[in-house]
């Protein structure tokens, strides 16, 4: 933004340095030259306010860039494993930040373009089509990155599952007094006369009990204790996948409100060139009215994330513990850009129907 400002700082003083024009080339009447005027102070009104929206963002994508990788670098007990995981999002918003720097280049050229020539013409609605176009592809990527990861968590949470049966069944009376039978070998021949009692489904079950009992019967306590280390590393792990499906999420929202508002920027766009008011005012207000859905969509949000805030209980083992901080950081980050990007929205929307009023005025 400060590079923005520097810019359009320049080409003021660039064209205060010019000379003035003759009297002979300011001839005719005024209100022949307003409407040019007017077509070329919308053109760049029009990239001023692209431009600021693609700065915002490209900021908000950074923030989250510094935190990624400040959670890379958090202690765990199988980095790579965290590392390979995360990979995926981070490398996805370092391409969508070069993407923003991109498109923040074209606008830029655009505008510089807009004050260096007074003819106007220079605001082109394929690059708000193409931004579109982007997010949706953008979104496209992420929903493949977020299903990644839902299927990732959901086989950690099978595997926590069985460790958590096992640990429990070997720990309970009825495995130790079946394996102390097992081992007292003066009452092996009675074990045998109760496992031929007739009975299918006696049977049945008995079976089933058999075959979870040859499974653990030679168990030892440092089997145990590795069981019990592994629920412990994946539990840490699963939270972390949490946090990573939750940002996935927070992120798959926003990308899709961005895919509506270029289109329909792309729409404005088509007429900030031209003398057509009712054009400019049809299009001002679909604006208004999408802006004002974005509103009402991202307040939804802000009140989703103080919920799944509040339901987030802080326990377990301190590695567990600075997973569920990483997820709190999370919401507290995506609420704080909801928020701001409401204030934001709820300025342009004003600005809107000031385009509006100066739209009737061009009619009278």
């Amino acid at each position: 933004m400060k590079r923005l400002i520097s810019m359009i700082l320049i080409l003021a003083v660039v064209g205060a340095c010019m000379p003035a024009a003759s009297a002979a080339e300011t001839s005719g009447p005024a209100d022949a030259r307003e409407p040019a005027r007017r077509r070329v102070e919308r053109e760049r009104q029009f990239l001023y306010r692209a431009l600021e929206e693609l700065n915002k963002s490209q900021g908000y994508v950074k923030e989250t860039i510094r935190s990624l990788e400040r959670d890379q670098r958090r202690d765990i007990v199988d980095p790579s494993r965290r590392e390979k995981d995360s990979a995926g999002l981070l490398v996805w918003y370092r391409t969508y930040a070069d993407w923003l720097a991109g498109s923040m280049a074209d606008f830029e050229a655009d505008l510089s373009a807009a004050y260096a020539d007074d003819r106007g013409g220079v605001v082109r609605a394929d690059r708000c089509y193409a931004m579109a176009d982007g997010y949706a592809k953008l979104g496209a990527q992420l929903d493949e990155l977020v299903v990644h990861l839902d299927k990732v968590n959901d086989r950690t949470l099978q595997r926590m599952a069985l460790l958590r049966d096992a640990l429990a069944y070997v720990s309970s009376s009825a495995f130790i007094e079946e394996r102390n039978r097992d081992r007292d070998k003066d009452r092996e021949k009675d074990k045998e006369k109760k496992q031929n009692e007739p009975g299918r489904e006696h049977g049945k079950r008995k079976k089933e009990k058999d075959d979870l009992y040859e499974r653990y019967k030679n168990i030892t306590d440092i089997d145990i204790a590795m069981m019990q280390l592994e629920l412990k590393n994946l539990d840490e792990l699963q939270k972390h996948f949490v946090a990573l499906i939750a940002q996935g999420r927070m992120e798959q929202a926003w990308i899709g409100r961005k895919t509506l508002d270029y289109e329909a920027l792309g729409q404005l766009a088509r007429y900030a060139g031209r003398d057509a008011p009712d054009a400019i005012e049809e299009a001002s207000n679909r604006m208004i009215k999408l802006y004002e859905s974005d509103i009402a969509y991202f307040k939804g949000k802000v009140e989703d994330l103080s919920r799944a805030r509040a339901a987030v209980v802080p326990v377990g083992s301190l590695k567990t513990i600075d997973r569920l901080e990483e997820l709190l950081d999370n919401y507290d980050d995506m609420k704080s850009r909801y928020e701001h990007h409401i204030a934001w929205l709820s300025e342009q929307a004003g600005a809107y129907r000031a385009d509006i009023i100066e739209a009737r005025r061009e009619r009278q």
